[in-house]
């Protein structure tokens, strides 16, 4: 056995809302791109994806950035930023209308009475696009799809075991169980001003050790440190009887997460969310034979 070496690294991702927000291009000289028709995102597991189409011949365009590696702030966009009702009107294909409220800012509304706001996301590297939002996205939207996306970034366990699996043990040699790479995940979602940041944190791992005996840890449990030590580790299992023959013990480990998220609005706990592996483990016993001078 040797001493394995722990190297985490936290993970942050970062989101616009599916469907909730839409990212226009300009078209060179004139403004935003045919009052940005026909936009419309798909989300991934860390990444939103924009695609428009144009009943109009195509026009070379910039497409907003979404998806940006840090927090952007969101700034309604007004005339001065080429959005000019008055340049466009009725945009009767598109079956919406552009309108200026008294504040400045530009929406567009449609004949279901749904209504949207653009708005320039500005962000720390500089990057910067204009992305419509719908005026109906509440932050309980948003903290919803961050909490949702950050449960489906939970990992399922990654055994840092001593004496490992494909090893096996024996009988009254001490265990050391451990998770690797268990950091904490955190997602953030943004719609217009509004955000919300959500993070899974592993807060206990338990153990089945196939016999019957449970062992439950803190967090991850404890890689091996010493491998001349025959005890068990601080999370640790010993095994005082053998596997059946032909027959290894089957060890069912679950990480439980705890979600949390802060926002725009409120902060609170969501719950938490198990993952759970399950492997073979063998376990042998060494038999001693004593020699007579």
């Amino acid at each position: 056995m040797s001493a394995r070496v722990v190297v985490g690294l936290a993970v942050v991702l970062i989101c616009a809302l599916p469907g909730l927000a839409r990212a226009e291009g300009f078209n060179e000289g004139v403004g935003p791109a045919n009052g940005g028709k026909g936009c419309t995102s798909t989300a991934g597991s860390d990444s939103v994806t924009v695609e428009c189409s144009d009943p109009a011949p195509p026009q070379p365009r910039p497409v907003g950035i979404v998806g940006a590696p840090q927090p952007c702030r969101w700034v309604p966009a007004t005339a001065v930023d080429g959005w000019d009702p008055a340049g466009y009107g009725n945009i009767s294909a598109s079956g919406y209308v552009f309108a200026q409220r008294a504040d400045g800012a530009i929406v567009r509304q449609f004949p279901d009475g749904r209504e949207e706001t653009v708005y320039n996301r500005v962000c720390p590297d500089g990057s910067s696009g204009f992305t419509w939002v719908d005026t109906s996205v509440t932050v309980q939207d948003v903290i919803d799809d961050a909490v949702d996306r950050a449960r489906g970034a939970v990992p399922s366990p990654t055994l840092d075991v001593s004496p490992p699996p494909d090893v096996g043990g024996i009988v009254n040699l001490g265990l050391w169980l451990a998770l690797d790479g268990q950091d904490p995940v955190t997602v953030r979602a943004e719609a217009g001003t509004h955000w919300a940041e959500a993070t899974v944190t592993l807060a206990s791992t338990s153990w089945d050790m196939g016999n019957g005996d449970v062992v439950v840890c803190d967090g991850p449990g404890v890689a091996i440190v010493d491998v001349d030590d025959p005890g068990e580790g601080p999370c640790g299992y010993t095994y005082r009887a053998s596997s059946p023959e032909d027959a290894p013990f089957v060890l069912s480990v679950t990480a439980t997460w705890d979600v949390s998220y802060r926002s725009s609005g409120p902060s609170a706990a969501a719950g938490s969310i198990d993952r759970t592996v399950i492997v073979s483990y063998d376990v042998d016993e060494i038999q001693t034979i004593g020699i007579s001078n």
